[in-house]
């Protein structure tokens, strides 16, 4: 059977230290990452697939990546962005092993990619990451092999800067390249630049007008500047213009949510958990709906929300998520028993779970656990049994960990040294995890007991002006929600 190679700009990398290769772009010499198919067909729908991915059509740029395995079961590539993309955990699984046994068919890059993603997926980080910077280097002019990268680097290791420096060299390539217009409004907005994040959200917006994605992320922007009407309008026209276009239906509920208006944002948010195209978004929405009854402080309310949440996970088999309901849930109980209980059954929900998901997800909810556990014995007192807790997370955030992992160590040994009043080595930890609204909550807190005020101060305002919806960012602006006894003295 005759084998294609289409030189498309199609690709996904990482890269946490670029410019440090094994391989380099003239050993090669394609500009763009190429992609095997024995059929032209093929590889019309998985261009089309990744031109979804880009505009957050995830439900039908799976579809498409499907058919292009219909239409050729060997190719790999198509696989492997289906595992990559894919919530179903089975499925995840499934493609990642038929992706990794067609590694000697495809070209280098394409290994490369393949290593990549089944390295960080099954405990080998490192040798993904390897991988990653690879690839990167092979095809530095790839624009959309930039973009991916630095898309990977924002939404799933708040990286915030390389990030930046991947997207703004792949709008060098092409400066209409409109998904990049997104990726820099959210990563401005990250660094509490709102100006520069609207200004290129609606440049987006005017890029692609007809697309419900620009209106959504301008929305969104829109909201991070507080101004709540003008972004539920633009939610409201990328519904008109696609109206199964289920996250602006969910942003309707975020937004909502932030603005205190509890009751209306379930409504929205059952919309979004009805028009959910996979188990996955919809055990992720059922656990948003949830969270309004803590904004409410309506705790018998939110437990039942969230065993409701873990009782749908577990029958759409979503494993992680139904761990993690009951992980929340110890987040913010007022009952230490309540929360103790709960993190022991979400502990021993990952034990059940841990021959059906990816080593990556169950480690990096392991580590959210420990966590937990440090501030939940903290908040009562028991300085020992957090001290060896955060002892046992160090070992897990190893340095062939993932980069969330090791955040989380670093927030809960911070949380420790702070409870201990060793101030400085408190303010070295949570400064690496200061995505996290809890973190942030409690490096104010150090900053405040050093003198630094004019930093206390800066952080302040970034934790104020954190509108991005979790359980974290909901505890962090309720002073009475649980914290290391430091903390709340503080």
């Amino acid at each position: 059977m005759k084998l294609l190679h289409i030189s498309t700009s199609l690709s996904l990398g990482i890269c946490f230290a670029i410019g440090t290769v094994a391989v380099r772009a003239s050993d090669l010499n394609p500009a763009k990452l190429p992609v095997t198919t024995s059929s032209q067909a093929a590889a019309h729908y998985f261009e089309t697939a990744m031109v979804h991915y880009e505009n957050h059509r995830w439900n039908f740029a799976l579809r498409d990546w499907n058919e292009a395995i219909r239409l050729d079961p060997n190719f790999a590539q198509a696989y492997v962005w289906i595992c990559f993309t894919t919530t179903d955990p089975s499925e995840e699984a499934r493609d990642r092993a038929k992706a990794e046994s067609l590694t000697r068919q495809v070209t280098p890059g394409e290994q490369l990619l393949i290593r990549w993603m089944a390295g960080v997926h099954e405990n080998r980080y490192v040798e993904g990451i390897m991988a990653m910077n690879d690839m990167l280097a092979m095809f530095p002019q790839d624009k959309r092999l930039n973009f991916m990268v630095g898309y990977w680097l924002f939404r799933w290791q708040d990286e915030y800067e390389l990030s930046k420096k991947l997207t703004l060299r792949a709008l060098a390539v092409d400066p209409n390249y409109a998904t990049c217009d997104n990726q820099l409004a959210y990563l401005y907005s990250r660094s509490g630049d709102i100006d520069k994040a609207l200004e290129y959200a609606a440049r987006y917006m005017k890029l692609l007008p007809n697309e419900p994605n620009p209106h959504d992320s301008y929305g969104e922007m829109l909201r991070f500047a507080g101004r709540y009407p003008e972004a539920l309008e633009q939610y409201h026209i990328a519904l008109k213009i696609d109206p199964t276009f289920y996250i602006s239906q969910k942003e309707l509920g975020e937004t909502y949510s932030l603005m205190g208006e509890e009751e209306q944002a379930r409504k929205e948010y059952a919309k979004a958990i009805q028009e959910a195209p996979s188990a996955g978004v919809k055990a992720e929405y059922l656990q948003k709906l949830a969270l309004t009854y803590v904004r409410e402080k309506n705790f018998d309310a939110a437990d039942a929300a969230y065993l409701d949440a873990a009782h749908q996970a577990h029958a759409m088999k979503q494993w992680i998520w139904e761990a993690r309901a009951h992980r929340v849930m110890a987040m913010y109980q007022t009952s230490q028993a309540a929360a103790m209980k709960n993190l022991d059954r979400a502990d021993a929900l990952l034990a059940q779970a841990s021959e059906s998901v990816t080593q990556l997800e169950l480690n990096e909810e392991k580590a959210h656990i420990l966590r937990v556990r440090v501030e939940r014995g903290l908040a009562v007192g028991d300085r020992p049994t957090a001290e060896k807790l955060v002892a046992k997370l160090e070992e897990l955030a190893s340095p062939g960990s993932s980069t969330n992992t090791q955040r989380v160590y670093h927030g809960a040994a911070g949380t420790l040294l702070l409870d201990q009043k060793n101030y400085p080595e408190a303010i070295s930890q949570l400064s690496e995890d200061d995505a996290n609204p809890l973190s942030m909550k409690l490096l104010i807190s150090a900053y405040r007991q050093t003198g630094d005020s004019e930093q206390a101060a800066i952080l302040s305002k970034k934790l104020v002006e954190w509108k991005v919806p979790s359980i974290e960012e909901a505890l962090a602006s309720d002073s009475s929600a649980p914290a290391s006894s430091e903390a709340v003295k503080n």
